[in-house]
């Protein structure tokens, strides 16, 4: 009798721990996903914010501004960022993207 106890006691281990495998494995693109959103607003900020910001002229972007626009992992979430970003100019960033060869795609941040 404790052999079957134990061997339910094992199987019911094995199952919560295959469970929580599958419920990890479900969860991680979407925390991935956000994760990369974030990185890539984190080296847009750091990279591009003075081509794409309110006022001030227009001015070709630098080398490492582009490496970032062609290396962005999440763009719907960066469009999403970019349409409530009130100190960025959308029109500075269309700019930014053809003079870099990306296409910035129709309706990103609104437009």
């Amino acid at each position: 009798m404790s052999q079957l106890i134990s061997a339910r006691s094992s199987l019911a281990a094995m199952l919560f721990l295959l469970l929580s495998a599958a419920a990890a494995a479900v969860a991680t693109p979407q925390a991935q996903a956000g994760g990369a959103c974030h990185n890539d607003i984190i080296a847009l900020r750091t990279t591009c914010y003075e081509y794409v910001q309110e006022g001030g002229r227009t001015m070709p972007p630098s080398a490492n501004c582009c490496a970032t626009l062609m290396g962005l992992t999440n763009v719907p979430c960066v469009c999403d960022y970019l349409g409530s970003d009130l100190a960025v100019d959308l029109d500075k960033v269309f700019y930014a993207g053809r003079h870099c060869g990306v296409a910035v795609p129709r309706g990103c941040g609104g437009q």
